[in-house]
């Protein structure tokens, strides 16, 4: 029997040190868990850990994680998007750069302690992934990283690389109130920037698996540049980059499965041949012109997610048109409060393309634009199993309208299982006749899940007004709200959750 009086300093030691016992690989795999900065300090533990960093297969490093906490966000209020000397040694002393010298000084550290891989040596301490977030600010920044990267992959040390790419100037809102010009001046300076370390870096470029680039103006070669240099890319996310002459980007890629564009203003985007690609996103356009989207090669697309304010915009789009050529299971559509720019359509032009239709995600439906018509989407995914809708009461000075469709009598679909209604519209009616149409419909579903909803608002950042005093908080007004959606008895059938 073992004794049970209190263990002796030694026991404890022995103790705490048995992890240090396990192998190699089992350690590794444990500070991979950790942040970069803990993993790399527990090397100092003992001899049996000093080694073990250096095996790290990835590493990450982050500007944030350089810049002092609890501070808030920064911003670059200096930058000029010029690259002279004297705007460097300006902006030299202040606290984003700072940070930029000491990311510099620990990524060349970082990679200093590891030796390039010796020919078909399987088990070589090789970096898998480098991942870099920096911004384009001070040539002797981020220039230095980019050229660490290249150096790194060129010498064998690395095999793969992610970087996101990044401005920290407040200027680059899309606030009316900004100076245009020199909102625009400060795009094109760090396009300049961009461009600089993409031509200076072609290893790094050509070894990347994942890009993102923030707040940049891209000139009319920069795209198609990108997509023939990084031949190994598997995901391109762009965000507020303003495009070129144009404004229309055609995608040839052999290797994408991930692309997102968010924010960059363009015409159109078309995907003419991404045999890879299995997600799609796509938010904030012009105008619905025919040449909006357009999907001519991707087999194995699974997921498309469109999100738009159109503000007072009159112009809506066909799904039918832009989703030809696809047979998608997830479709996510975000109208941010706004009016409904999607048309509804006969669902006979719809079911061949939504086939394989399983999931559909409406976000921010506001009270004024109904719900009735969402059925036409129904209507046109007979295989559709999960269906989550967003409501918002919310106004931010837009005007909205309703979108009129009338539901089909005798409609039945036959998977649909589970329904999520997250809010709860002023108009309480509103929702418990849509919900009514929804069971009459739906005769094999298994959940109705109900939650309240109190977010930030995506448009305006105002904090959206709690669904607020009508919606079902009591065990009674719950069971009162039950009643007066189900008919026929049908609440035995499926399950009712309300969380408020």
């Amino acid at each position: 029997m073992e004794p049970c009086g209190p263990r002796s300093a030694d026991e404890e030691a022995a103790a705490a040190d048995l992890i240090s016992k396990l192998p190699s690989d089992v350690l590794v795999s444990i500070l991979e868990r950790l942040h970069l900065r803990d993993a790399v300090r527990a090397g100092a533990l003992s001899s049996r850990w000093r080694c073990l960093p250096k095996q790290l297969p990835r590493l990450s490093l982050d500007i944030d994680d350089f810049l002092p906490r609890g501070q808030g966000h920064f911003f670059d209020d200096r930058d000029t998007g010029e690259d002279d000397e004297g705007d460097d040694v300006a902006a030299a002393d202040d606290v984003l750069s700072e940070a930029g010298d000491k990311m510099v000084r620990v990524a060349t550290a970082l990679l200093a302690s590891r030796s390039p891989a010796p020919a078909n040596a399987a088990d070589a301490h090789v970096i898998a992934t480098l991942a870099m977030k920096f911004h384009l600010r001070r040539q002797s920044c981020y220039m230095s990283l980019g050229r660490l990267v290249d150096h790194a992959v060129a010498s064998g040390k690395v095999r793969a690389a992610e970087l996101t790419i990044t401005t920290k100037s407040r200027t680059v809102s899309w606030s009316e109130d900004e100076d245009r010009e020199a909102r625009r001046a400060l795009l094109r300076g760090y396009g300049r920037r961009f461009r600089n370390l993409f031509d200076a870096c072609p290893a790094a470029f050509g070894a990347l698996k994942q890009l993102t680039i923030e707040s940049v103006k891209l000139g009319k070669h920069d795209f198609p540049n990108i997509l023939d240099t990084c031949t190994r890319l598997e995901k391109l996310y762009l965000f507020s980059c303003v495009p070129g002459p144009g404004g229309l980007w055609q995608v040839r890629h052999e290797r994408l499965t991930d692309i997102r564009i968010s924010l960059c203003g363009i015409h159109g985007v078309s995907l003419e041949w991404v045999p890879r690609l299995k997600q799609f996103a796509f938010q904030g356009w012009f105008s619905m012109t025919h040449q909006l989207l357009s999907f001519s090669h991707v087999p194995c697309l699974t997921t498309v997610t469109l999100s738009h304010d159109n503000g007072h915009l009159e112009e809506t789009l066909k799904l039918s048109r832009i989703m030809a050529n696809t047979a998608v299971k997830d479709i996510r559509l975000n109208f941010r409060g706004n009016n409904i720019w999607v048309q509804p359509e006969s669902s006979r032009r719809l079911i061949d393309l939504f086939r394989n239709l399983t999931n559909l995600k409406i976000r921010n439906v506001h009270h004024k634009c109904g719900l009735s018509w969402t059925m036409f989407l129904l209507q046109s995914a007979p295989h559709l199993q999960e269906l989550y809708i967003k409501l918002t009461d919310h106004e931010c000075g837009v005007v909205k309208k309703n979108v009129p469709w009338e539901v089909p009598i005798g409609f039945k679909h036959y998977t649909l299982a589970r329904i999520t209604i997250l809010g709860f519209y002023s108009n309480e009616e509103t929702v418990v006749t849509y919900i009514r149409h929804l069971l009459q419909a739906a005769i094999n579903l298994e959940e109705i899940d109900m939650r309240e909803n109190a977010t930030y608002c995506e448009i305006c950042g105002h904090m959206e007004p709690k669904a607020g005093s009508r919606f079902p908080r009591t065990d009674e007004d719950k069971e009162t709200f039950r009643k007066r959606i189900t008919t026929n008895g049908r609440s035995a059938i499926f399950k009712i959750c309300i969380r408020s």
